[in-house]
Formats: C-alpha cells, structure tokens, sequence
C-alpha cells in the first residue's frame, strides 16, 4: 500500500506537531543513502542519516527477527560507508555494545564488510526497577562488562545503541572510561536517537575530555515522550493522554524529504525503534544467547496502535488517509502474529 499524502496535509502536520524540518542540510548522497547536518545547540557534530531499510524500520513495528536483522546489516553498511566519507575516523575503532539490544544494530558485521579493524567491548545496564515503557523512575546500573580486547590507548570508540533518556549509554561510558586503559579520544554515537538523550551522553563526553563526538541518528531527532521511552516522528503522546487525558503532540528534527518518504507509512505517535530488543531473533546477554521476546513486541505494538488510533481521531490533522495508515499497520502486524 502506497497512500498519497496531500501537500496541504504534510503542512499540517508539520505545523501543529512542531515538527522541525529547517534545521537539516544535505551533505552526503549515495546510493540508497542519505545524511543531513542537523543544527543543534550542543557541542557535537550530529547528522541524521537515511536510508530504505532504516526507514522501513521506523514505520513498520511488524518487521522482526531475521528480516530485521537482515535490513539494519543492509542499513548499517550503506551508513557506514557514508560515515567513513565524511569524517575521519582515528584507529583503533573499539565498538562498545550495550548488551542485550545494541548488536541488532549490525555495525560488527558493517564494518566486517567494510574491511575495517576493530577491538569489541561488551557492557551489560540494567534497569534496577520498574517495567517496560518506564524510564521515569528507574536506575541504570552495569551488571556485566568485557573489555578484554581494548587496546590501552588514544581509541575513536563507536556505540550503536536506541538512545532514549541517554541514562544507558552514559552509565555504559562511565563504566568504560573507569574500567579500561584506554583514552577515548572519538566518540560515534549510531542508532535511533533522542535529542534530550543526546544532549545528556555528550554532555558527559565532555566532562571527562573527549575531543571529539559524531552522531549518526536513524532518520530524525527524535522527540522523547512524557514516559521516557516513546520516540515518535511525529503524533501524540499516548502516555501524556493517559497520565492527564490531554492531546499533546511531538515532533522530530528530520528533512522534509525524508518526512515526505516516511509520512504514508507512519503511524502517527509510534515508536520508531519500538523494543528493539524483542525484535531480534536472538540476543547476547554477555554469557549466553537468548531469544527475543517477538510475540510480546507485535502485541504490544498492536495494542498501542488501536490507543493511538483512538487518539489521533481528536487531532485538527487527523484524515482519511492518517486513518489508512494505522489499519494498514495494525493488518500487517495481525499477519506477522497469525505466522507465529
């Protein structure tokens, strides 16, 4: 299905979601590859970056297990081909995974492709509390670090992580800067990323001196939801809804272009990288393999779709064809669940 989204409705959206399509230059163009400086007011040099794969990831909630492994390897390589052209990468490339979900990004097998070398590190953080959907409350603790095979010295250190509040991935780094040798001199943030999280995670950067930080996000900026966990392109807040009964829309830093792909397939306040771990057929836990929970993902993705739906419908920008898009969303998912 392919719904056309009239130019009169795609101003509409823009402007009563807020949504923040004048702070994006294009600066690199591949093949099926797209990445765009975005203005921010912290010091990092942050792009976001598109491509057909991580594109379906945001907007399709029912793609999961191997197919979703098999498009983020497909992103990663095309991301990290643009990566390596437009900024210099020092050696050695130490790749940080925050264990469970940050393998599914693939960046180990881009950069096998690529012929890069590089050590890895593995740090597992674990929420001491609270359920899934809430971050609001929770601790990050690490539970489980290896960093055996990081050279002890000046590292370009890449982390592929969802970055939502930010609390993970700066607790992660704090365990790496105490517990290895090594003097982060470059930091690549990748994956789907928040702007209030990625303020937090350089703003620790710069605490402890690293000179340089790139940020590489999935399609948009996103905005953070009033829960902490949501990262909508665009469209209610459902946990605001639910905590206050008020409409209270968000919108992303993303180019217009890419806003204009995405729109007929995006299901207005969802979240783009959803469980991420749960969509992974397996997953690291640092000692074993687990398999992700898929079936809980699809459900739960299915169940927030029919309450945003509902909330939507009280939109001044909610149509026809915003109506389509959640249907077709919620039939695909119904499909994927009746394969399981």
């Amino acid at each position: 299905m392919h719904l056309h989204i009239p130019e009169s409705l795609l101003d509409k959206i823009i402007e009563e979601n807020c949504i923040k399509v004048d702070l994006t230059e294009l600066v690199f163009k591949g093949e099926n590859v797209r990445v765009y400086k975005t203005k921010v007011d912290f010091p990092a040099e942050v792009y976001s970056l598109d491509t057909p794969e991580s594109r379906s990831i945001a907007c399709r909630p029912e793609i999961v297990g191997e197919k979703f492994l098999e498009l983020n390897r497909r992103a990663a390589i095309k991301a990290l081909k643009a990566l390596f052209s437009i900024i210099k990468v020092q050696e050695p490339i130490v790749l940080l995974h925050i264990l469970r979900a940050s393998k599914g990004y693939m960046v180990h097998e881009a950069l096998k492709h690529l012929g890069k070398s590089f050590a890895e590190a593995y740090v597992r953080v674990k929420y001491e509390e609270g359920s899934i959907r809430d971050h609001v409350e929770r601790k990050p603790k690490v539970v489980y670090r290896d960093y055996s095979s990081v050279p002890g010295n000046n590292i370009a250190l890449l982390l592929a992580d969802t970055v939502a509040t930010g609390l993970s991935a700066v607790e992660a780094l704090k365990d790496f800067v105490s517990s290895s040798s090594s003097t982060v001199s470059q930091l690549i943030l990748y994956g789907f990323i928040s702007e209030k999280g990625v303020k937090k995670i350089v703003e620790y950067a710069k605490e402890v001196g690293v000179e340089e930080i790139y940020v590489f996000a999935l399609q948009d900026l996103t905005p953070l939801a009033y829960n902490n966990y949501d990262m909508p392109l665009y469209g209610p807040d459902e946990s605001w809804w639910s905590e206050r009964h008020e409409l209270k829309c968000l919108g992303a830093v993303v180019d217009i272009e890419v806003l204009r792909e995405m729109l007929p397939y995006y299901a207005p306040g969802a979240d783009q990288p959803g469980d991420w771990s749960e969509r992974q057929p397996r997953l690291f836990n640092g000692y074993d393999y687990e398999p992700g929970d898929i079936k809980g993902h699809l459900e739960k993705s299915l169940h927030m779709l029919e309450k945003l739906l509902e909330i939507s419908r009280k939109a001044s920008w909610f149509t026809k064809e915003i109506e389509e898009i959640y249907k077709e969303r919620m039939k695909c998912i119904r499909d994927v669940l009746r394969t399981i």
